[in-house]
């Protein structure tokens, strides 16, 4: 016969309060948050883009990466082979000229590229308003970080799409993957073909179809965040938002109705759209058309 004792029963009371917090899992630490705020200011900064004259015709805008306060942009067809540097008040800042002709440049992208840890510009000159271009390109170099100058050595990837010849001003480049996307610009339903990584330099590539998206008849530009989890694909009179799982694909993505629609000031052509490099918010910058000038446009995150 066992006898309890006071003591007995108070070291069996401390043995089993141990056995039962040895085998209670831990409380896990909570990991820091990484989703940002889908909502963004419906009044942006407005800054006037002086001197309008250089970007008459602009078409595209990326975030520098190099360059912390500013942007990346250039024009379209008819335009100087030269890229232009905007500060975040819209002066031009800078003027970088380039070795390749300006046939239609209609995008531009700033991202990850063949060299690791370096950042690396993308020119899409993919315009086509007669649809009877059969060869595009897309420029890709390493980002300069100055604002004068000329590019040196690049690379030039040239493709075709398979199923027939299409006007584009959308380049999207994925800073997970490093493929790059091509929007189609007049089709009711845009279409997305993908240069998949690593993109030929030696041989023209036969881009891949991958989506069709739901929204499409003016898609003039667009851009994917810096961590990869947001996109954007702006026309004349609208900004439509996707947001991504890092376990999905863009055309997984691109295939399904936007998350929503981002807040928009009318311009008067408005082609350029980029996110900012930090997730801070994002740009967008209008040809001028008929009018005297035109002004870049940061809507911030909330």
């Amino acid at each position: 016969m066992i006898v309890l004792t006071v003591k007995n029963f108070s070291f069996l009371v401390c043995t089993c309060a141990l056995l039962v917090t040895c085998c209670e899992k831990p409380t896990p630490t909570p990991e820091p948050t990484t989703e940002l705020s889908s909502v963004f200011s419906d009044t942006p900064t407005t800054s006037p883009v002086s001197p309008s004259d250089a970007l008459a015709e602009a078409s595209g805008l990326a975030d520098s990466q190099k360059q912390p306060g500013l942007l990346w942009t250039h024009g379209d067809a008819a335009s100087p082979d030269e890229l232009y540097l905007l500060n975040r008040q819209g002066a031009l800042a800078g003027t970088v000229k380039t070795p390749f002709y300006n046939y239609d440049w209609e995008d531009v992208a700033v991202g990850p590229g063949p060299t690791v840890n370096e950042s690396y510009v993308y020119i899409a000159d993919i315009g086509d308003n007669t649809n009877n271009r059969e060869i595009k390109n897309v420029y890709r170099f390493v980002e300069p970080n100055t604002t004068s100058g000329s590019v040196g050595a690049y690379d030039r990837v040239q493709f075709r799409y398979p199923d027939g010849t299409f006007d584009a001003e959308t380049l999207l480049l994925d800073p997970l993957t490093k493929d790059l996307y091509i929007v189609t610009k007049w089709l009711p339903q845009a279409t997305v073909y993908r240069l998949a990584y690593p993109q030929s330099t030696s041989s023209v590539m036969i881009a891949e179809k991958v989506a069709t998206m739901t929204v499409g008849n003016d898609l003039t530009g667009g851009s994917i965040s810096t961590i990869g989890t947001e996109i954007i694909v702006r026309g004349y009179t609208a900004i439509y938002y996707w947001q991504r799982k890092t376990t999905e694909s863009i055309a997984e993505v691109l295939q399904r109705e936007p998350t929503k629609k981002l807040p928009y000031i009318f311009e008067p052509q408005g082609e350029a759209v980029c996110f900012d490099k930090d997730n801070k918010g994002y740009f967008t910058l209008s040809e001028r058309r008929n009018v005297t000038s035109v002004n870049l446009y940061f809507y911030a995150r909330k």
